[in-house]
């Protein structure tokens, strides 16, 4: 891993992990200070992480070159299976764990264990090869270029604890489909079919929540064959992620299509009114209607007028 970094964490996980320095005390504050300093400067190479150890390399400003290991204690596989076993007892960890995100509720599981699955200042042995003592720059730069990986994919900081995300999502799976052959063999009269199952579904009580993270798959998979930008993609989800909680939420069709639209706006950078209408499949008129509108509050720039108007977001929006 090498070149300009951006360090500030979106996610909660990614927070965590960025705030264990802060137990350093004031030298780890300073240690952490330079150590993002040469982390955004693209110093950190080779990182790599795996079951109970990241290592890298850290570039120096005349080439020397530092070897850096972050071990923490691992989970083993009596504490895992209790926390799977929790996890499975709510649908909700189980669809994001699916959908690339750790569910805030998680933090719970292990805090009953006495534990917790963002490693502790205190659970951390950090080795550099320069003469430093304490926790020096090199470290701090691996600690913080960790961050942005594990911000990224949450799935790291499982496989740093002792597992991996395929275990989990096999062993949850299981667990699924285990309570739900149960439940459905209390329910289910076998004699005349699924038709007697009891129960109104009308009955069951539905409890969406907004995704944390929706373009996290796209990030976990990787940009797309041919696809050396995959930023657009991202805002792209992202927005029809807002568009449709907002619908689900009862804010209406009007404010789901604006967001809809101005996430295509993004996606494209500049476009046309008929541009945007073919990407979403709407009525060339109506979409210059509302870019129009758009326009005259200040949420989108245009440039030359009728059949040659060209259109794009206004900076600082989304």
């Amino acid at each position: 891993m090498s070149g300009t970094t951006t360090l500030e964490p979106r996610r909660w996980w990614g927070r965590a992990w960025h705030d264990t320095l802060a137990a350093a005390g004031p030298s780890g504050t300073r240690a952490a200070q330079r150590g993002q300093a040469l982390s955004r400067r693209g110093a950190v190479e080779d990182l790599s992480v795996a079951p109970g150890r990241i290592q890298a390399r850290v570039v120096g400003d005349r080439g020397e070159i530092q070897e850096i290991s972050i071990s923490c204690p691992t989970f083993g596989a009596e504490t895992w299976e209790i926390v799977i076993d929790r996890l499975a007892d709510e649908l909700r960890f189980t669809a994001a764990l699916l959908d690339g995100s750790l569910p805030e509720g998680i933090q719970a599981i292990f805090d009953d264990l006495g534990t917790a699955l963002v490693p502790s200042f205190e659970e951390l042995t950090i080795r550099c090869s320069c003469r430093d003592r304490g926790l020096c720059r090199h470290a701090a730069a691996v600690h913080a270029s960790s961050g942005v990986a594990i911000d990224r994919d949450p799935f790291l900081l499982v496989r740093l604890r002792g597992s991996s995300r395929d275990d989990l999502i096999r062993q949850l799976r299981g667990r699924r489909g285990e309570t739900g052959a149960s439940e459905l063999g209390r329910n289910l009269d076998t004699s005349t079919g699924f038709s007697s199952a009891r129960g109104d579904l009308d009955a069951i009580r539905l409890q969406p929540t907004p995704v944390e993270d929706p373009a996290a798959l796209l990030r976990h998979l990787g940009p797309p064959p041919g696809v050396d930008d995959d930023r657009p993609l991202e805002l792209l989800i992202e927005r029809a992620a807002a568009a449709a909680w907002r619908l689900a939420a009862g804010d209406g069709a009007d404010a789901a299509d604006e967001e809809l639209l101005l996430a295509e706006l993004r996606a494209q950078r500049t476009a046309t009114p008929d541009s945007l209408a073919t990407a979403l499949g709407r009525d060339p008129t109506d979409v210059r209607v509302e870019l129009d509108r758009l326009f005259d509050a200040g949420v989108v720039m245009r440039t030359g007028s009728g059949d040659r108007a060209r259109y794009r977001a206004a900076s600082g929006r989304g």
